[in-house]
């Protein structure tokens, strides 16, 4: 199991999957990363922002992790565009 302690730090480019065979990557984007692992009786999904933990949680299935980790991301992507509005004005 992959535990927010084992997370690499901003100075270490390295990717967390090769830590952890057992995971996989449900996302991949310029500066998030997520995550899944089978753990027999749920699915622990993580999502990493520049390789730092910032959000997790469990699913019953893997489709169900995907479609958790979609609705988190759209929200994160949603943030992050109204606060470059934000900016702009």
């Amino acid at each position: 199991m992959l535990e927010a302690l084992n997370v690499a730090s901003p100075s270490q480019n390295h990717d967390i999957q090769d830590e952890n065979s057992e995971l996989t990557k449900l996302y991949d984007s310029e500066s998030y990363t997520a995550y899944t692992e089978d753990l027999e009786f749920m699915w622990r999904w993580t999502i990493y922002r520049d390789n730092k933990l910032v959000q997790e949680g469990c699913s019953l299935t893997l489709d169900a992790s995907r479609r958790a980790v979609d609705h988190v991301m759209a929200f994160f992507n949603m943030s992050s565009k109204n606060y470059t509005v934000k900016q702009e004005l």
